[in-house]
């Protein structure tokens, strides 16, 4: 029986032009149509290459004035090398496939019973023969395009540096994991769908051919043969998708662990690399049936590889996990776990963690804080949420200013370090009242924030506000900054013109607003009509073309965001969520942290589904006023970034090439360690049967503040390390066991000197509780006094927030501390009043950091009186919190009365 396709009536296959007269077809309007149609396609092909070319263009001048117009070239060659090659290698498999689908249709003649006119027939194939090549034009066009966006997978495959690492099952080096197989990958699912489109466009050329001649589709003869050759050579690639695929069980999810398991191992590698047989037999078999027109021999072969597919591929694996596996999963599963813990701590850094014990001294005595001086005159009072709010109250002095977020840092103030927060102060045009919201502001007038606000964690003024080293406009303060303004920040408009006949607004000054000229070498000159012309195609603006106060010494600067302006460059590296600002060298600039990433590291698991491997092996510092952006590399270990280094000579720097004055505010970046610390929760079990087990958990600890139950994220103080000479700038995370609050150690991430990028682990001893910060927040909540003056300022006006409570190591003690601000119901203001201190034994609260220090060694009493009360409240109301601190502190000298008796008694 032939395989055949087409209407069927009572008695047989009916005519599939009884309805349709083909003959009356004017076949001259179809040439019409199809010439018409090939000259709009080349219309938009030309326009989408002029938009290109502009684009290019524009990218050129954009990349020379950064000084890395080699990256561009390489891409844009790489792309359109990949393009080019992709589409003539459709083309070269598709047009002889098309030629010998017209040769075989040639020889064929309309039935005799509805012969068409020579004429007819020939004008009417002559169209599907045209059609056939249009399709295959367009195919060639779209289809190259997947190629072209692999540029980045290519360059690695052939630049890529080994890891000297190989893995436990294929004894591969990984770097054919990461770079070779997913070029190998792409390639060959690339070519199985370009080879699968031929199929079709011959197929249908061969069923459209067979509706002119008056027939039904049948596979037979001449036909069966063709597809049959395509479908062997398609058989073939599948073989080698199976054969490669015995490689992603390195990946596999199914059992215990990540990676090969024990059914992988049994099942699925032998299997996959049996169904690679199977697919090449089934290829020679198509082959045979090419050659001897044998159709069954299709049906069995290719119904054999499906079952098999299904057998081997689903329904076994299965059948063994469920009833060999699972019933001794932990006896069979601990070499598969083993190799994972090994390689999943060595693909997020955690090999090079040092673990210490932390004694955990429940009491802060004199002599530890006599010890500790330096932590604890850095003890992190302001958050960033109180702190921006206050910023954009008191240090943004116009409307068209916005602080867009806090950062936090050290700076050698004097002869010590300070931790600091800072904000840049950016421009928002935005905001510009709408009757001045011209062009010629917008794009020309307002064009640059002014400075920073930079205050010391540990300092507040009278009235709660916050103290300052960098304030007002121009800047003053501690730190010297001589070049505050910010073209290059977190916020931009899409474009601005610098050094036109427009005067640039510089900062309001005390007798009107204070003007400049931009002095620096950011932006693209517009020294010529050309270059004017593309931008202003570029950015839809005839304004640019046409404005006479652009002149032949103007910039156009664009892509101003420092993100923007790194990820355009380097689009192949992950970025930090932010870049934080940094005042050194009285200018400003901005550290950019990336990371190196990739899903395909053997045997480790992956991040929230993202990725399984990570190193910030990049910091880029881009100078705010000059724009210019330069890429240090600070872990020349990691392969991945060695591999970029070779695609990209001259991009990036040695990290002992960055200015001194940059490194020293270089830190560990906050996303790397926060994944991390996620990892490590299951993953500091290193034994297998512990990590089957789950029987040492952790979780992050979770925190209440500003309203609001979150996790305690990780933060950066200023503080000592047990057993280090001096404070250091310190990245800390503490951990508890999993649905549990105590604390079970934390983990200190290094960031000064040589030091820098060293991890520990302090372990609390087994036998000791210590309290976790939902702990500390309960004994604050169950304070009496404390609650007491929570619900005094609630009555007058004013909301209560509580900051985040920060776990702080002091010696071999550790200290809690918690910031209270009160923020009037009106607006956005808070104001930091009290200093919340705790530890084992007791919680304070003073408006000082000072006085809560000397409460908590029994200085001072444990709690201050309120004083800050609205003048207009009547006397009476005033006199009852003063009456029951005095009954409070009579009861605590009382008490103290008391504990002396009973020592001298012991």
């Amino acid at each position: 029986m032939l395989f055949s396709f087409g209407p069927q009536g009572p008695h047989g296959p009916q005519d599939p032009f009884s309805q349709f007269k083909i003959e009356e077809m004017d076949f001259s309007k179809f040439h019409r149509m199809l010439r018409l149609g090939l000259f709009v396609l080349a219309l938009i092909v030309l326009w989408s290459g002029l938009n290109w070319a502009m684009s290019f263009y524009t990218d050129w001048l954009w990349f020379s004035e950064v000084g890395h117009e080699a990256v561009l070239l390489k891409i844009v060659s790489t792309r359109a090398g990949l393009y080019l090659g992709a589409a003539l290698l459709f083309l070269a498999l598709a047009v002889p496939n098309i030629v010998a689908a017209v040769r075989v249709t040639g020889r064929m003649f309309p039935r005799g019973g509805h012969k068409l006119p020579p004429h007819i027939y020939n004008a009417a194939r002559n169209v599907l023969i045209w059609l056939a090549g249009g399709v295959t034009a367009v195919a060639a066009l779209l289809l190259a395009a997947g190629p072209a966006a692999e540029w980045n997978t290519v360059l690695r495959y052939l630049n890529q540096v080994p890891f000297d690492t190989t893995d436990p099952i294929f004894n591969n080096d990984f770097s054919f994991y990461i770079f070779t197989l997913p070029a190998l990958e792409f390639f060959r699912s690339w070519l199985v769908g370009l080879t699968v489109l031929v199929m079709i466009i011959v197929a249908a050329f061969y069923y459209l051919n067979s509706m002119l001649r008056g027939e039904f589709f049948a596979l037979k003869g001449p036909i069966l043969s063709h597809l049959a050759i395509l479908g062997a050579f398609l058989f073939v690639l599948i073989a080698v998708g199976h054969w490669l695929s015995r490689y992603d069980l390195l990946y596999s999810s199914m059992g215990a662990v990540y990676g090969v398991g024990y059914t992988d191992s049994l099942v699925n590698l032998p299997s996959r690399a049996f169904m690679a047989v199977v697919a090449l037999l089934v290829a020679a078999a198509l082959l045979v049936a090419a050659r001897s027109h044998r159709k069954e021999l299709v049906i069995w072969s290719v119904g054999a590889w499906f079952a098999l597919s299904i057998v081997l591929g689903s329904l076994l694996p299965a059948v063994v996990q469920r009833l060999l596996v699972e019933p001794s999963e932990l006896a069979r599963e601990t070499q598969f776990l083993a190799n994972n813990i090994h390689h999943t701590r060595q693909a997020f850094g955690m090999d090079r963690l040092r673990t210490m014990t932390h004694p955990a001294r429940g009491d802060v005595d004199h002599a530890t804080l006599e010890a500790n001086q330096g932590t604890i005159q850095n003890i992190r009072l302001w958050d960033e949420g109180p702190l921006l709010q206050s910023y954009n109250q008191i240090q943004f002095f116009r409307l068209y200013y916005d602080f867009m977020a806090v950062h936090t840092d050290r700076y050698q103030v004097g002869d010590q370090l300070r931790q600091v927060m800072l904000a840049s102060r950016e421009l928002s045009a935005e905001k510009l009242p709408a009757e001045a919201q011209r062009w010629v502001n917008r794009h020309l007038q307002f064009t640059h924030g002014y400075g920073v606000a930079m205050s010391p964690v540990t300092e507040v003024q009278a009235g709660g506000r916050p103290d300052f080293f960098i304030r007002d406009l121009p800047p003053a303060g501690e730190i010297p900054l001589e070049r505050p303004e910010i073209y290059y920040g977190l916020k931009s408009l899409e474009y601005l013109i610098v050094n036109s006949r427009m005067q640039e607004f510089n900062f309001p000054g005390p007798d009107g607003p204070v003007y400049t000229h931009y002095q620096g070498d950011g932006g693209v000159q517009l020294s010529s009509f050309f270059r004017r012309l593309m931008y202003a195609w570029q950015f839809k603006d005839v304004n640019i073309l046409i404005s006479g106060e652009v002149t032949a010494e103007s910039r156009i600067q664009y892509r101003r965001v420092v993100q923007e302006r790194f990820a355009t460059i380097t689009p192949f590296l992950m970025r930090d969520r932010e870049a934080y600002s940094v005042v050194a060298d009285g200018r400003l600039f901005w550290i950019q942290d990336a990371y190196t990433t990739t899903n395909r590291y053997p045997y480790s698991t992956p991040w929230d589904r993202r990725f399984n491997y990570m190193r910030n092996s990049v910091k880029a510092v881009v100078d705010a006023y000059h724009g210019n952006i330069s890429y240090y590399v600070f872990d020349e270990d990691d392969p991945l970034i060695r591999t970029y280094q070779a695609m990209f000579p001259g991009l990036f720097k040695s990290r002992d090439e960055m200015p001194e004055h940059l490194r020293q505010h270089v830190r560990y970046p906050q996303d790397l360690f926060t994944v991390q610390t996620q990892m490590l929760l299951q993953y500091h079990m290193e034994d297998p049967v512990v990590f089957y087990n789950k029987e040492d958990q952790w979780s992050v600890p979770m925190q209440h503040s500003f309203g609001r139950t979150e996790t305690l994220r990780p933060y950066y103080i200023v503080a000592r390390l047990p057993g280090a000479e001096r404070e250091e700038f310190l990245l800390i995370q503490p951990f508890t066991p999993i649905n549990r609050h105590n604390l079970v150690g934390w983990m200190a991430a290094r960031s000064d000197g040589e030091h820098y990028g060293d991890l520990v682990l302090f372990r609390f001893p087994t036998g000791r509780h210590v309290d976790g910060p939902s702990q500390v927040e309960a004994r604050i909540d169950n304070d009496a006094v404390i609650s007491e003056q929570f619900t005094l300022w609630g009555q007058v006006g004013s909301e209560v927030f509580r900051g985040i409570l920060l776990v702080i190591p002091i010696g071999d003690s550790i200290l809690y501390a918690e910031p209270v601000f009160l923020r009037p119901e009106t607006i956005d203001f808070p104001e930091l009043r009290r200093i919340i201190l705790a530890d084992s034994r007791q919680v304070v609260m003073h408006q000082t950091l000072d006085a809560s220090i000397s409460a908590l060694v029994g200085d001072l009493p444990p709690v201050a009186p309120v004083v800050e009360m609205p003048e207009d409240e009547p006397e009476p109301f005033l006199r009852l919190p003063d009456f029951n601190q005095g009954l409070r502190d009579a009861v605590d000298k009382l008490q103290e009365v008391v504990d002396q008796l009973r020592r001298l008694m012991q």
